[in-house]
């Protein structure tokens, strides 16, 4: 598995090894949490053939490849965006046709798909992506697909916005539940109804996990049973956190304002038999008991 310290490859992690999987986890960066005993943790660049080709060497082969290492960069001229989304995911692949996996699961994005211009989103929406970094998912996408003729049965799970346990204190979420903590006004770009799908990390691990179990194949949206604007996903925080914090709005234009994005669950449903067990409301409680416990 890929991108083992990365916030959602973390969360995949733990839930695979939780559930008795022995995880080989590949990163890029130094080892920052524990794997347990008996468990692999190797530093490989997997956006290098001569890396991946020595894991082909030096590693026992794997059942199946979980593909979560990712550039979050979005500059276009990226060099390390294009090194190890799309080098990435191809090195993989041949890997994991070498070791005859019988699996490949690779994690995508939801906002491979542009601007959502049907409801709700499903996996037939067309793709327009706005960034390099979504595109770069939507070629990693093509190669799972194309990988098939080669004998890798592949999957592409299609995440809306991860939220949960150890998120990284930038994101919107983590934010507004920091301000809500410490009575601090709440600051909203434009009039706060961008209306975003939030999927917890213990369900993408859940997903992962199904379809490690299931011959499942294309493309599947991995999201949660709703979604919540930015106003209303400030005022839960507020609540959540019993807090005094009021919410203005800073007066800058956000360019997704009105944007809705309800997302389809109905193909995962049918195929993984995937059924979210968390909602926002756990995100925010799971976010709220890391960082009260800091402070103490």
């Amino acid at each position: 598995m890929t991108g083992v310290t990365g916030f959602v490859g973390e969360a995949i992690k733990l839930h695979l090894l939780s559930k008795g999987h022995d995880v080989c986890g590949v990163h890029l960066r130094q080892k920052t949490t524990e794997f347990g005993h008996d468990h692999h943790h190797i530093m490989a660049d997997v956006g290098s053939l001569c890396a991946v080709q020595k894991l082909h060497a030096e590693v026992r082969p794997c059942d199946a490849v979980i593909h979560a290492a990712a550039s979050l960069n979005m500059s276009l001229f990226a060099n390390d965006l294009t090194h190890t989304n799309c080098a990435g995911v191809l090195n993989l692949l041949w890997l994991a046709n070498q070791w005859q996996c019988q699996r490949f699961v690779f994690l995508s994005s939801v906002p491979v798909i542009g601007i959502p211009k049907q409801h709700p989103v499903t996996e037939e929406h067309n793709t327009e992506p706005r960034s390099a970094y979504h595109a770069s998912k939507l070629f990693g996408e093509h190669l799972v697909r194309l990988s098939e003729k080669e004998g890798v049965k592949g999957v592409s799970l299609r995440l809306t916005a991860p939220v949960g346990p150890r998120m990284p204190r930038s994101k919107l979420l983590p934010t507004l539940v920091s301000k809500a903590l410490t009575q601090t006004p709440m600051e909203l770009s434009g009039t706060g109804s961008r209306k975003q799908n939030y999927v917890d990390v213990r369900d993408i691990a859940r997903a992962c996990e199904l379809s490690l179990a299931k011959e499942v194949s294309g493309v599947l949206n991995i999201a949660s049973g709703n979604c919540i604007s930015n106003l209303n996903l400030a005022r839960r925080c507020i609540e959540l956190c019993k807090s005094k914090s009021g919410i203005v709005f800073n007066g800058r234009e956000d360019c997704e304002d009105g944007l809705e994005w309800d997302v389809s669950i109905d193909k995962a449903l049918q195929t993984l038999g995937y059924i979210p067990q968390f909602n926002v409301d756990d995100a925010i409680s799971s976010l709220m008991t890391e960082m009260v416990g800091k402070t103490r």
